[in-house]
């Protein structure tokens, strides 16, 4: 299924599914946006904004959120202050201002983007030089571990259509966009998340999937 339709569906469940991937993006990731401070911010496929809300408390300048799903912005929009914008638009073509953004997020967006160098380049016109670009996805190694974008609903479980790349691709695409490569971490499932696969019922999972790469994290400089 196409992602804008899945979430669509998924919306209304999103925030009450327990995730081991967002509990480990979560504690990875949530360091980093301490250096938001004082920026203008823009969450792209900020989905129920999970990570605009985190972005107010940081205390950015301004705050965008986009998303090609009208419901999950639905959502975002009842905890979210009143001064966060929040835009429906595909992240691969934005009416942001160029060079509007000191802070550029994307979280677990890549994997639906069908065009990563389209990606980066929108990235890079509404970046400033200097700005920040943090990106994490599934780590695409787990394709090889037979992993899948899914979620249940009314007893069904459904696939969500993703566009499989490689970290070299995405390095490749975000360098010639004019960004350099400040951070990056390949990150595994700890003792942390270990309590959500048991409480799904999924020791066994947990044990195949320990210390394995599951969650990329790349933080990305504008250069100029």
């Amino acid at each position: 299924m196409r992602a804008k339709e899945a979430y669509r569906l998924w919306a209304p469940e999103y925030d009450a599914t327990l995730n081991p991937l967002l509990s480990l993006e979560q504690r990875c990731m949530a360091p980093l946006i301490r250096a938001a401070a004082g920026c203008d911010a823009v969450d792209l496929g900020c989905g129920t904004g999970r990570w605009l809300a985190q972005l107010e408390e940081v205390g950015v300048r301004s705050l965008t959120g986009i998303d090609i799903s009208e419901e999950m912005l639905q959502l975002a929009a009842k905890k979210l202050h009143a001064s966060t914008r929040l835009i429906l638009a595909d992240c691969q073509s934005t009416p942001l201002a160029t060079a509007s953004s000191d802070w550029i997020q994307a979280s677990f967006l890549l994997s639906y983007v069908e065009d990563l160098q389209r990606f980066a380049i929108e990235a890079a016109r509404i970046a400033r030089p200097g700005a920040t670009v943090l990106l994490s996805d599934l780590d695409p190694a787990t394709k090889g571990n037979g992993w899948k974008r899914t979620f249940s609903r009314e007893d069904q479980v459904i696939q969500i259509e993703t566009h499989p790349y490689q970290i070299s691709d995405l390095r490749d695409a975000m360098d010639q966009a004019g960004f350099e490569l400040i951070h990056f971490l390949e990150a595994p499932f700890g003792e942390q998340e270990k309590a959500i696969f048991f409480d799904a019922g999924r020791p066994d999972l947990f044990g195949r999937v320990k210390g394995l790469p599951a969650l990329i994290i790349a933080r990305y400089r504008r250069r100029g």
